[in-house]
């Protein structure tokens, strides 16, 4: 050490000899400590033994012991105010992360870790020695002879399991949990700390596994490997003989295994030899609204230091229940309070005086059925009820939280820091767990809490006694002021419009476009119409700018795929069918008739303002191929065969080469693409001369851009899209025409006419008319690559609706569908099939995209 760092340490040790009693020893593992735990990022190496030592002693009384440091930062900790989802994004320092300041979840941590000083007591090791330097030095000196004299070293008096309660309605506290975890382990009262998730396993039993709020994300697992579950641990396991372990259960008592006597039966099998405590999350006046009500409050004492629950002596009863107590479960229950902290940890220290608060439970349940049966309550009476029990802080925030769009904790955090910077968690914990909003998706242990979107419930009901028309959310925002709603609902548009870098301004116009799917990965849709809501009761320009969105929004729908958002928007487009007349002489005439239908679609931005149109295609089952009195038709195309398929989305046109080159533009995944391959230029003619390798090469780009999963059709599910519930060769009926569809007009189908020859590829949708699904093109113009391998019988192909594909390698060409422009007309049938080699192009091939795992 130099001489200019001792004056600093001297200081040191003249400030912590004014208040603590710490021998210089202490004072060398605390600047130890401090060196080693720099900051509290740095994670901790907890070293422990499970070995059991049944000779350690016990002190006889309490010690006085050094003082817990606490490491700290100059930093002022922040944390992320906006939801980070699992979903994969494009986004390349486009956005702007805003931080707001992130309170401790423990903000008295301090004081908590002072209060823990009665069990930072030494024992003697059963298992480690040191040299007893007095005692050495006496002995060389008489023995003039240097033999070393051993002494069992000393090691703090217990060693710590937290038992952490995984439950839903703990997900809430993940942050505090952590806080208290990190505060436990770096206090330096226990011998070792041991994290624990108490969970229940497929069967319903209480168990335990190692840790928590730790992840396996896909990318640990691979694609193809399966990450085996964490082991499960029987609660016995945590029994130490010796006495020397602390449990401590983390817990907030809500959820079934404390009502049915589940979780009362792991403690009991711990508190006969351990000292077990609750570590309860909830202020003291809601625990009766718990499982803890099933027990009988008391307060508890003892005279000896660290024994097990069962000896500790009812000194007061608080609250009489029907509870044997002389058999009955004595369990303490604290909260993170330091003042219960500290009497608790008196308590287990043997202070006489010492009176914690805890509960006696009966020692024998009988189950509780229906636990989680939904109550039947109308919206109204789910409000009341609210009202009646929660704290007037929780009010105020579930008033503020009906004017907030989108509903998740880091949207809770924005309003505390713009509007209530006296909210805490349990306020918080009172409204998400009233009755009156739930989680829009599973909660399990490995949850972010940031990651979950929550709604008010809203319970339908046709009962004209009841005149429930209201929702919940309603309710709350008629009741709440007018400028509260604004304010939040400015805070957060603000928070989203600095996310995507734009103004509030810009933000809104925003909401004026309903082909925005996703605004920061969270649904546009509800965003929009719950703003507008809050905007309409304002009155004025607000009510006008909410009924624009209104009107933008009222006909979208959603659907999700691969796990993204998109917007399902109406599109009204004509179906032609075409009728042959011989009645008039002996000149044929044809007739089209037309028809308005109506399809939904939604729209992938390619960049450039190049969209690609996707449209709804509902499953459904067709009878694949065409009978043998079909005309023109081929043995291929039989037996006929009934196929299921299921929904998935098309290409509205065939890809253009616009589309083409906004890919192809895209960085290389297997292999190059030439962005100009067509022979006939236009950026809304369709792509040709394209290989199937390089259309499915389009495919992995587009899918890599959007994180959807685009391919190439099955020839099922082209057949399927083509027909469109039709029966007839073409979906305009039993012949063709050149007015509607580009082929070799000079050859005929059937009753038909001789047309036009164009002798080259026409823009997409020229002719104006679509099939009944909203599907352009799909006879002539090109053909497209189908993603099956060529077979000449559909004898054992598929009937879900997938791809065959040949796994014998003996046939490796693909198929086509649909006739082109230079094809004759019985080749442009919804039934004709034809084949290529992966790596032929031609000027009449081209390709349409699917995409499919739509949830609507």
């Amino acid at each position: 050490m130099t001489d200019e760092a001792s004056p600093q340490i001297d200081k040191l040790i003249a400030a912590l000899g004014k208040n603590l009693d710490i021998t210089t020893t202490e004072v060398a593992d605390i600047l130890w400590l401090a060196l080693k735990y720099k900051g509290d990022g740095e994670e901790a190496s907890v070293v422990g033994s499970d070995s059991k030592s049944k000779n350690r002693e016990k002190p006889s009384t309490p010690a006085a012991s050094p003082s817990p440091t606490a490491s700290s930062s100059k930093t002022e900790p922040t944390a992320e105010v906006y939801a980070e989802t699992n979903r994969q994004t494009n986004r390349k320092g486009d956005t702007l992360p805003i931080k707001v300041p992130d309170a401790s979840s423990l903000p008295q941590s301090l004081k908590l870790a002072r209060a823990l000083r009665p069990l930072m007591q030494k024992i003697s090791s059963g298992t480690k020695t040191v040299i007893d330097e007095q005692a050495t030095a006496h002995r060389t000196a008489e023995n003039r002879i240097c033999i070393p004299v051993l002494k069992p070293a000393l090691e703090p008096w217990f060693d710590l399991a937290l038992v952490v309660d995984e439950s839903k309605s703990m997900i809430f506290w993940r942050k505090t949990v952590q806080e208290l975890q990190k505060l436990l382990e770096y206090c330096g009262a226990f011998r070792d700390v041991r994290t624990w998730r108490l969970v229940t396993n497929s069967k319903g039993k209480v168990v335990l596994q190692r840790g928590i709020g730790k992840k396996v994300s896909d990318r640990q697992r691979g694609i193809d490997k399966q990450v085996p579950h964490r082991r499960f641990y029987d609660p016995r396991e945590l029994i130490d003989p010796s006495g020397q372990r602390l449990i401590l259960v983390v817990s907030d008592c809500i959820s079934p295994i404390w009502h049915d006597g589940k979780a009362i039966s792991v403690l009991k099998t711990w508190v006969k030899q351990n000292p077990v405590a609750i570590v309860q999350m909830l202020p003291e006046w809601l625990w009766l609204r718990t499982g803890l009500s099933l027990g009988a409050m008391v307060q508890l004492g003892s005279s000896t230091p660290g024994v097990p629950n069962q000896n500790l002596l009812i000194k007061e009863i608080l609250l009489w229940d029907d509870i044997n107590f002389a058999t009955g479960i004595k369990v303490p229950v604290l909260t993170l309070e330091p003042e219960m902290a500290a009497t608790w940890s008196e308590m287990v220290a043997g202070k006489s005086y010492a009176r914690a608060t805890g509960f006696v439970f009966p020692s024998e349940f009988q189950p509780f059925e229906d636990l989680e049966t939904e109550t039947d309550d109308s919206n109204e009476e789910r409000v009341h009820s609210f009202r009646l029990t929660a704290s007037p802080m929780a009010r105020k925030l579930a008033s503020l939280l009906s004017a907030a769009p989108i509903i998740t904790l880091p949207i809770v955090r924005v309003i505390r820091e713009a509007m209530l910077k006296e909210l805490q968690q349990v306020h918080v914990a009172e409204v998400f767990l009233g009755g009156i909003i739930k989680p829009l998706g599973d909660i399990t242990p490995e949850t972010n809490p940031d990651e979950i979107q929550f709604a008010f419930i809203h319970k339908e009901t046709s009962d004209d006694k009841v005149g429930d028309k209201r929702t919940i959310r309603d309710i709350f925002l008629d009741a709440a002021p007018e400028t509260d709603s604004l304010e939040v609902l400015n805070a957060i548009s603000k928070h989203f419009a600095d996310r995507l870098g734009k103004t509030v301004r810009e933000f809104y116009a925003l909401l004026r476009k309903p082909q925005v799917a996703e605004i920061d990965g969270f649904s546009t849709k509800p965003f929009a119409l719950v703003t507008a809501k809050v905007l309409r009761r304002l009155g004025g320009d607000y009510a006008s700018f909410a009924q624009e969105l209104e009107e933008q929004w009222e006909q979208t729908d959603e659907a999700e795929i691969n796990g993204k958002k998109v917007l399902l928007k109406p599109f009204t487009f004509d179906v032609a069918t075409v009728q042959v007349d011989k009645s008039k002489g002996s000149e044929t005439q044809i007739t089209i008739n037309r028809t308005s239908h109506q399809a939904k679609f939604f729209t992938e931005d390619l960049g450039n303002a190049v969209t690609l149109e996707m449209v709804a295609i509902p499953g459904g089952k067709f009878l694949m191929g065409s009978p043998e009195s079909e005309e023109e038709s081929y043995s291929d195309e039989r037996p006929q065969h009934e196929v299921t398929v299921k929904p998935f989305f098309m290409g509205k046109y065939p890809v253009t080469q616009a589309q083409w080159r906004a890919v192809a533009n895209l960085p290389q995944i297997n292999r190059e693409l030439n962005p100009d391959p067509s022979r006939f230029k236009g950026d809304d003619l369709p792509v040709e001369s394209v290989s199937w390798d390089e259309a499915v090469e389009f495919c992995v780009r587009l899918s890599d851009k959007t994180g959807k999963n685009y391919r190439l059709p099955s020839e099922a599910e082209w057949e399927y899209a083509c027909r469109a519930s039709t029966t007839t060769p073409f979906h305009f009926g039993e012949t063709i025409t050149t007015e509607l569809a580009n082929y070799d007009g000079n050859y005929t189908y059937g009753s038909g006419l001789e047309g036009e020859y164009r002798q080259k590829t026409t823009p997409v949708g020229r002719f104006e008319v679509a099939n009944l699904f909203g599907l352009f093109d799909m006879h002539g113009n090109v053909r497209e690559w189908c993603y099956d391998n060529w077979n000449d019988t559909y004898e054992a192909t598929p009937v879900d609706g997938s791809a065959w594909i040949n796994t014998k390698n003996d046939n490796q060409n693909r198929m086509l569908r649909s006739g082109s422009w230079n094809g004759n007309p019985g080749h442009c049938r919804s039934a004709y099939r034809d084949y290529g080699d992966p790596g032929d192009v031609d000027d009449c091939i081209g390709c349409r995209v699917l995409v499919s795992g739509a949830r609507t």
